[in-house]
């Protein structure tokens, strides 16, 4: 254990710099930590001052001849920061051009690139005209400061008037900053901006606490008080694994405390929806929910999500805290539910729902096939309807094909006779199941609820079925920490809709939402963002959601989109960038080649390993191992909730992208719009999963999809 009268702080830009060293350099690093930490003190370390420093407490420690270790070293008090590591020369630059310092508004611990605000104001005000208005010259100083706008760039931010000024803006502020500009910025008046922030009030700052600082929830986001040796060895070991540890305050405000009823977070891809979604259930396994019988199911759409989320939480908890944890995707709890309870049924999915329609579809219909299966899946299924009544009262909008009620009666009897059917072979489609499950819930004690909370991830795939049974999995008298919803409806791939207070699921007043994205660079944000141009997307609840007021932090070359006459000329094009990739140091376990469908995975892989190159498919039912070697190749379903350095969305010619044979299928032109937006969003989740870049392949006609100019 750590020397408890010592406190060894981590910055996220030592972590940072840490994960760029050569390996044997990180090696160095790591055991000149293990020896600062025991003895910080220690007149043996020999701290050197940096010449023409800015910020006096900045130090530099030999690592080897050649490297150094910038700390902090106080002048009171216990606490020594380690804040970055580099080549001599380039560790004393970063350190000159640095003040490490507590903001006298809100409390927290910053640092501060003097130089680069120094240029940024500079820039800004260059082109501001005296007689044009500022973008903030309504929001006072102190209220900037307080939302955690340092002083010195209070004059770049007076400088702002354009969207464009706001983009250079935000990636040189604090992230608790940046997120509230990004708001002011999109026209929120400040007085809520403060509240959301939970910043309303004055604080009394000590600048030369450093102590205190630490504790704020803005500078847990970037520093972190290592507490024992295996923590530390742990972040040492995986230092790009940054969303263990530091969380934006906007995060930590959502997990770390009690909701006195279901939580509904919404956020662009990229946001940190899955992040806050496990760190939620770690908290409430480790201060809420810590009986050995107590349990909380962390729910998703898919089995493979559920398998990355569980090798995920396995990170972040330990044994005992995961054994009251219970990660799985919600088909397979209710198929094992219902076995249990002495019912068993088995689910069927696609081919063998397909094979019933057709039986059902033999003794002649009088509208398209496609047109009984939509309006099962959109209409019947949703509402739970078992009854001729029903389905005459039952609500019909975005349905392209109008019914009056002798229409309905007369279509009625084919979903009587598929569900007969289905009941005569002791089958059930999913969302029967899940209303099954929902009814011998119901009619338990309020006590044999299986769960005391609920995650639920990736909600925007799941449907009214969905939720009316998440409703019924805990106690319908428990006023808090029950169920904790996060997604994002830009990123729904499969249809299905759902209005949560219909579901029992009330949200107002507890409804937040992300806008920072820290996966992808914002040249890759608004070329995914562009794929929805027009498009309306719903809230989960009623309402209408839009991305205006999602930005990136990071920037990056914008996609590269590259066509060909044939195949083999695309993929020798896709080998080349690889091999550009590897000899650059990029890990090609770290690149991923996705797809549109299996068949075409399986060409690609050919193909290449024709040229000589390893890869790896991505299983639906195990995580990926990043240990392994080979670039990744998976299809866009399947990448769902991954992310990578580098993304090559292949083989989008006109006729896999969409798919032509869903658009025949179609049985009427609402039932086309709804294929080409689910394809649309199919294509935006693919695109975010890169980290760094993107590049975009087609042979033949482009898809229709991309973006004009492409």
């Amino acid at each position: 254990m750590l020397d408890h009268a010592v406190r060894l702080v981590m910055s996220i830009d030592f972590l940072d710099a840490f994960s760029q060293l050569p390996k044997q350099i990180q090696g160095k690093t790591s055991a000149f930590i293990q020896k600062f930490k025991q003895t910080p003190t220690s007149s043996g370390l020999n701290y050197e001052s940096i010449q023409n420093a800015t910020d006096p407490n900045l130090k530099s420690l030999r690592v080897d001849q050649t490297y150094r270790a910038i700390v902090r070293k106080p002048d009171s008090g216990n606490a020594y920061l380690l804040l970055w590591v580099d080549k001599h020369d380039d560790a004393y630059a970063w350190a000159q051009r640095k003040v490490c310092k507590v903001n006298p508004e809100s409390g927290a611990l910053q640092i501060i690139d003097v130089e680069a605000a120094s240029a940024l104001e500079s820039e800004l005000s260059t082109h501001k005209q005296p007689q044009v208005k500022g973008r903030f010259d309504e929001v006072r100083d102190r209220h900037l400061v307080r939302l955690g706008v340092p002083e010195e760039l209070l004059g770049a931010v007076r400088a702002v008037v354009t969207d464009a000024d706001v983009d250079k803006l935000l990636p040189r502020l604090p992230e608790e900053a940046a997120d509230a500009l990004l708001m002011l910025a999109s026209g929120y008046a400040i007085e809520d901006v403060l509240t959301l922030q939970d910043k309303q009030q004055e604080k009394t700052v000590d600048p030369n606490d450093i102590e205190r600082a630490l504790e704020q929830a803005d500078s847990l986001r970037r520093f972190h008080v290592i507490t024992d040796d295996d923590e530390l060895l742990e972040m040492l070991a995986a230092p790009l694994d940054k969303w263990r540890v530091f969380l934006h305050p906007s995060q930590r405000r959502l997990i770390n405390r009690d909701w006195n009823g279901p939580v509904r977070v919404l956020g662009g891809a990229g946001t940190g929806k899955t992040v806050v979604a496990m760190h939620r259930a770690k908290w409430l396994a480790e201060h809420r929910f810590t009986d050995a019988n107590d349990r909380i199911l962390f729910t998703t759409f898919t089995r493979n999500l559920a398998t990355d989320i569980e090798a995920n939480l396995r990170k972040i908890c330990s044994p005992e805290v995961m054994r009251r944890i219970k990660v799985e995707n919600l088909d397979s709890w209710v198929a094992a539910f219902l076995k249990a309870e002495g019912a068993p049924t088995r689910i069927v999915y696609g081919n063998e729902l397909d094979d019933l329609w057709q039986q059902v579809f033999a003794v002649g219909i009088d509208h398209p096939e496609a047109f009984y299966k939509d309006e099962w899946q959109q209409v019947i299924q949703p509402q739970n309807i078992t009854s001729p009544q029903e389905y005459f009262k039952a609500s019909r909008v975005g349905r392209g094909t109008r019914l009056n009620r002798m229409q309905r009666a007369a279509v009625w009897p084919v979903f009587e006779e598929f569900r007969a059917l289905m009941k005569q072979k002791g089958l059930k489609d999913r969302e029967d199941a899940m209303y099954d499950a929902c009814s011998l819930l119901k009619n338990k004690p309020e006590g044999d609820r299986p769960f005391q909370a609920v995650i639920v991830d990736e909600a925007q795939d799941m449907g009214p079925a969905d939720f009316s049974l998440i409703r019924a999995l805990v106690p319908a008298n428990s006023t808090s920490n029950d169920i904790f919803i996060v997604g994002d409806p830009h990123q729904r791939i499969y249809g299905r809709k759902v209005t949560l207070s219909h579901c029992g699921i009330e949200v107002r007043g507890r409804s937040r939402k992300l806008r920072l994205n820290y996966r992808t660079t914002d040249e890759t944000r608004k070329w995914a963002t562009a794929l929805l141009s027009g498009l309306t997307m719903d809230d989960l609840d009623g309402g209408r959601d839009d991305l205006t007021d999602y930005r990136s932090l990071m920037h990056g070359d914008a996609p590269w989109v590259q066509g060909f006459d044939t195949f083999p000329q695309e993929v020798e094009f896709i080998h080349s960038q690889l091999q550009t990739l590897d000899q650059g140091d990029v890990p090609l376990s770290t690149v991923c080649i996705v797809v549109r469908s299996n068949s075409l995975a399986k060409n690609y892989e050919s193909q290449l390993k024709h040229l000589g190159l390893q890869t790896r498919p991505i299983s639906r039912s195990e995580a990926d191992n990043p240990a392994l070697p080979g670039v990744r190749i998976a299809t866009m379903h399947r990448v769902k909730g991954l992310q990578f350095e580098h993304v090559f969305l292949a083989g989008l010619t006109q006729d896999q992208m969409p798919p032509q044979s869903a658009i025949s299928m179609a049985a009427d032109k609402a039932a086309q719009n709804a294929v080409l937006k689910a394809e649309r969003c199919l294509l935006h989740v693919s695109a975010t999963r890169a980290k760094k870049g993107v590049f975009v392949t087609y042979h033949g006609q482009p898809s229709d999809l991309l973006p004009l100019g492409q």
